[in-house]
């Protein structure tokens, strides 16, 4: 399969940060069964406009850049899911109170590095915000957005927030920002009634079998 191809999966946001979110981009977990739903460079690409990393027109000019560049498109998706992943193991590192490894920082880094490249500070009605200088036809022009925001979250208050599914299936991350800051599922709806259905059968299964 090509970088260009997609099989059109179906992407959710939940994580409450776009950082989390790419990193939910594999649907189940990475230790066990997982699909992949960055299939083709524009996979990346219509995902990237529905996080609102890139306009309509903007995703239309790299699809089309991509098309005739090939093997760049296929080196910038080898980019993105290197980066995804090592996000992804720095948080459940995080969470689960060890240490990230070294070289999933430095390919954060690598790519904060050069996301963080011709930046500058512009006056708007709102006051002075980051302005990031890129080019509309630059097809790796949604991965600095994703570690800056990576990069964001992990210096922030917020990171102590960052949870994983209690689903053992799923894997998801996210930020819990309710009251009491227990939230236990990405999705109470899909994973948090998977697992008591599951509980259900198995207690169901030990009062039948007696075991």
């Amino acid at each position: 399969m090509n970088a260009i191809t997609s099989k059109l999966p179906g992407f959710e946001f939940i994580g409450g940060k776009v950082c989390l979110d790419f990193a939910n981009t594999v649907s189940g977990t990475r230790e066990g069964r997982s699909q992949e739903n960055l299939t083709g460079y524009s996979d990346l690409v219509r995902w990237s406009q529905e996080a609102a990393l890139v306009t309509e027109s903007q995703a239309k000019t790299l699809l089309y850049v991509a098309e005739r560049d090939e093997g760049e498109a296929a080196t910038v998706l080898t980019r993105a899911r290197v980066l995804r992943e090592a996000m992804y193991h720095i948080f459940t590192a995080l969470i689960a109170g060890t240490q990230p490894a070294g070289i999933d920082i430095e390919a954060l880094n690598r790519e904060l590095r050069k996301g963080t490249t011709g930046a500058s500070v512009m006056l708007t009605t709102d006051g002075f915000v980051w302005e990031w200088g890129k080019e509309d036809d630059a097809l790796d022009q949604m991965l600095g957005p994703l570690a800056r925001s990576a990069a964001t979250l992990l210096t922030s208050d917020e990171q102590h927030l960052v949870r994983q599914c209690a689903n053992m299936r799923c894997g998801w991350l996210f930020v819990d920002t309710t009251k009491n800051h227990r939230r236990h599922w990405c999705r109470t709806t899909i994973c948090g009634n998977n697992v008591r259905v599951r509980r259900h059968r198995q207690r169901q299964l030990e009062l039948e079998t007696g075991f």
